[in-house]
């Protein structure tokens, strides 16, 4: 498998109770994980990614008539 490189920017919302962070990455947001610390939140956030991933590439996850296009947006 050739490794790709993705730049993404990663979401981490604080519980104001319990302090346990809520983490996901902008470009994808319904893959989700959570931690007790912003660091284990990170961790768990990449691992799900990968597993994600690996699961695609693994059952043959490929949509030949989907494309995607990069998009500058800015709102004032």
């Amino acid at each position: 498998m050739k490794a790709q490189n993705f730049q993404l920017t990663g979401i981490f919302v604080q519980d104001p109770i319990d302090k346990g962070f809520t983490a996901f990455f902008a470009q994808l947001p319904n893959i989700i994980a959570e931690g007790d610390t912003e660091e284990e939140a990170t961790k768990n956030l990449i691992q799900t990614v990968q597993t994600v991933f690996e699961h695609q590439q693994n059952n043959g996850f490929h949509q030949p008539n989907v494309r995607t296009k990069q998009f500058n947006l800015s709102i004032a």
